[in-house]
């Protein structure tokens, strides 16, 4: 079985009947670079693609595996051939791409480990800023595997929606974790205070604090739950503006009830407001890019 003849016939087969690669993929439901990939022999049809491609370029399953016309098999054959070509397909898999696939993986769990570590070992003092980015960096990893897997080895767009939806789960989980640490877990003092009158404490800040308290209590409040905005529409698919202010709101309340309750942080109004005002900006900002 020569994987070249079979990709080589694939591609004279489509241009025999007109279509370009994106027509063909769209009856496929398989991407366009899946198409691109069969007919230049980086990649081969799943199985479980054969019977309906054959039939959108006309010719026999057995035909596509001897890769050209007029060359039937027994039924007995057509089951080697199978075989053959499912032995053939699996072996090509594990290549490069599945190696570096693995490899990313890797260094994301290392990667996020390795925060774990400077945020749990009371010995390690290690700035804010290099935490969230060890956390950042995990994540790319994992982006990056899954891009890589994806782009060679899924081919229907509903498993490329899946594969991309593996990527958000994994990097919320992250997210979860470092979102914890930084207003529950990671705080070793006990605090009993509160704060009801609005912006009190951004002024306070902005004229009693260092640069890296402003940056941390003002800006780091904008910022820090944004990406929980991002999984609130893309992994949990909350369109509705309303719907999502009132989740972002009542979400940041319970954290700053928490804190309050268990003294691992302060109650703080300007915290829900910049907090609530951060995800609702992400929100405008992203759904407007969307809509473009």
């Amino acid at each position: 079985m020569d994987l070249n003849k079979i990709s080589n016939f694939i591609k004279t087969k489509r241009k025999e009947l007109g279509i370009t690669q994106d027509e063909l993929a769209k009856k496929l439901f398989v991407t366009e670079k899946a198409i691109s990939r069969w007919e230049t022999g980086r990649g081969t049809p799943d199985i479980s693609l054969l019977l309906p491609l054959s039939k959108e370029l006309n010719i026999d399953v057995s035909e596509l595996l001897n890769g050209e016309e007029n060359k039937k098999s027994k039924s007995k054959n057509d089951v080697e051939q199978l075989i053959k070509y499912n032995e053939i397909t699996k072996a090509n898999k594990y290549n490069f791409q599945f190696k570096l696939t693995i490899f990313f993986y890797i260094l994301s769990i290392l990667s996020f480990l390795f925060y774990l570590k400077f945020e749990y070992d009371p010995n390690i003092e290690v700035n804010y800023f290099i935490r969230l980015l060890i956390t950042v960096v995990a994540s790319i990893f994992v982006i990056i595997g899954n891009k890589i897997y994806s782009n060679n080895y899924v081919e229907k767009i509903e498993d490329k929606k899946k594969m991309l939806k593996l990527s958000h789960i994994i990097v919320f989980i992250y997210y979860v974790v470092l979102l914890f640490n930084m207003v529950v877990f990671a705080r070793y003092n006990s605090i009993d205070s509160y704060n009801l009158v609005p912006f009190k404490s951004i002024i306070d800040i902005f004229k009693n604090g260092t640069t890296y308290e402003v940056i941390i209590n003002t800006f780091g409040n904008l910022l820090v739950f944004m990406p929980l905005e991002y999984f609130l529409i893309e992994l949990f698919k909350v369109k509705k503006f309303s719907i999502n202010f009132i989740l972002s709101f009542g979400i940041i309340l319970l954290i700053e009830l928490f804190q309050y309750v268990f003294k691992v942080g302060v109650l703080d109004i300007d915290d829900l407001i910049l907090c609530t005002c951060g995800m609702m900006l992400f929100y405008i900002i992203y759904k407007n890019k969307k809509d473009d």
